[in-house]
């Protein structure tokens, strides 16, 4: 299906190289990249799709202090749904589809797996102190019996008075 709309898209105009945006906005500090303005992400052939493009692939870079992959998602959806890129275009936008979905899957399943780590933590420790009061009542209990014993000795033992 992919290869049949991305064929039919081909007479759309270009939105330049996507790959190389992503790599120009990897390879920029922090700091360079918070001075990119996302409204007027434009080519030299763009249509209303391109900005949208360029600014999915902004907001899905990674280590960037203004990474926010649910807008990311939202764009390249909207990018997929409309079908307003060409070809090249399109298969890009939905690699990063496909990539920031199984980063946000990753993030929601290491969620998941911290949140049971809590409540297994919390659990052991629960354990654990059940454990120490259960040591210190069989603790008690030997001293007991050690109590018990001595006491048993005394009195079948003869006495030296």
């Amino acid at each position: 299906m992919h290869a049949e709309v991305a064929a039919s898209n081909d007479h759309l105009p270009s939105c330049g190289d996507p790959l190389i945006y992503y790599c120009g906005l990897a390879a920029r500090t922090n700091e360079e990249i918070s001075t990119v303005d996302t409204t007027t992400l434009s080519g030299e052939h763009a249509t209303d799709a391109c900005p949208k493009l360029r600014k999915a692939i902004f907001l899905s870079l990674p280590g960037n202090n203004q990474q926010n992959d649910q807008d990311a998602l939202e764009l390249l959806k909207d990018l997929k749904r409309t079908g307003m890129l060409s070809g090249s275009d399109l298969r890009f936008s939905s690699m990063l589809l496909q990539h920031v979905s199984q980063r946000q899957d990753l993030r929601e399943h290491i969620t998941a797996q911290q949140k049971r780590l809590v409540e297994v933590e919390t659990q052991n420790t629960v354990l654990r102190n059940q454990l120490t009061t259960l040591q210190s009542q069989l603790d008690q209990l030997k001293n007991i019996e050690v109590e018990i014993d001595k006491k048993e000795r005394s009195l079948t033992s003869p006495t030296n008075e």
